[in-house]
């Protein structure tokens, strides 16, 4: 007869146990999100420099005339952060001695949405183009969540609205 050896109850287990794995599964759900949420924000970045390389090639305000107006002519015009701007042509009145005319091209469709907008800014007595402004912008390609998308322009919108007000010369009244 053969005499049978009791082994201690740890060693027939090999691996992991069935709480072992179920304590598993909390661990791998984390890992996940972590690496899905690296994968939306890692996504993000890379747009966001493919957006700025875009801007640094023909992004910004190119003036090619200043305007000289008169303190009348530039009550008829916007302002923004106290600055003189260009509303578009729908808005601006006859009165009005310049107006903007906005182009938007997508060029990439989905999440994230990369759209590039040109805006020419035209002096209404003649229809000469007197400066444009190309703009770079970037929308979404978050993580999913309810929140709004995050966005991401180039060059920055109040250095555009201050370079723009830069083609006005105003002219005081003489007395």
């Amino acid at each position: 007869m053969r005499i049978l050896k009791l082994r201690p109850l740890i060693a027939n287990c090999r691996g992991f146990s069935v709480l072992g794995w179920l304590l598993m599964i909390p661990v791998g759900i984390i890992v996940l999100l972590v690496l899905v949420f690296g994968f939306y924000e890692g996504r993000k970045a890379y747009w966001d420099s493919e957006v700025k390389t875009m801007c640094e090639k023909d992004g910004g305000v190119a003036i090619a005339h200043r305007i000289k107006l008169t303190s009348d002519q530039a009550i008829h015009l916007p302002r923004v952060n106290g600055r003189l701007s260009v509303g578009s042509e729908a808005l601006a009145g006859p009165a009005t001695p310049v107006f903007s005319r906005l182009q938007q091209r997508t060029l990439r469709e989905g999440n994230p949405t990369i759209v590039r907008y040109e805006e020419e800014i035209i002096l209404r007595a003649d229809n000469r183009v007197v400066a444009r402004a190309v703009i770079y912008g970037r929308s979404g390609g978050d993580f999913p969540s309810f929140a709004h998308p995050s966005r991401y322009s180039c060059p920055e919108l109040s250095r555009v609205y201050t370079e723009i007000s830069e083609i006005f010369d105003i002219e005081e009244k003489k007395r």
